[in-house]
């Protein structure tokens, strides 16, 4: 599966054969999330830092973030628990600890 820029669609290609897909959620999932470093690994196999500031709660109680720079990722059950056991409140503040960083949650609202 991959997205073409010029058609603005998402693709399966198997050899030469390549027909359009329309998704119903996130095109990629948040397989894992590891707290000393910030990096999640995503279902295409890759892994980045993760966008903490891009980090939202949508139906259900679940987590996404953005990936690759504008794609959303729905985070698994896994991913999202330990991310949030990653994650301090105080009062109303939200945040992230990356190893011996701190970052302020400034998103974590509900996008219902």
């Amino acid at each position: 599966m991959r997205y073409l820029d010029e058609e603005r669609a998402w693709v399966v290609q198997l050899g030469r054969f390549r027909g359009k897909i329309e998704l119903e959620d996130a095109p990629f999932f948040v397989e894992t999330y590891d707290p000393a470093t910030g990096v999640i690994a995503l279902s295409d196999t890759t892994e980045e830092p993760i966008a903490a500031e891009t980090l939202e709660v949508r139906e259900d109680d679940v987590l996404y973030c953005r990936v690759k720079g504008r794609f959303p990722a729905r985070f698994t059950r896994a991913a999202q628990a330990a991310l949030l056991l990653a994650v301090d409140v105080e009062g109303a503040a939200f945040t992230l600890r990356l190893g011996d960083r701190v970052l302020p949650l400034v998103r974590l609202a509900t996008n219902r």
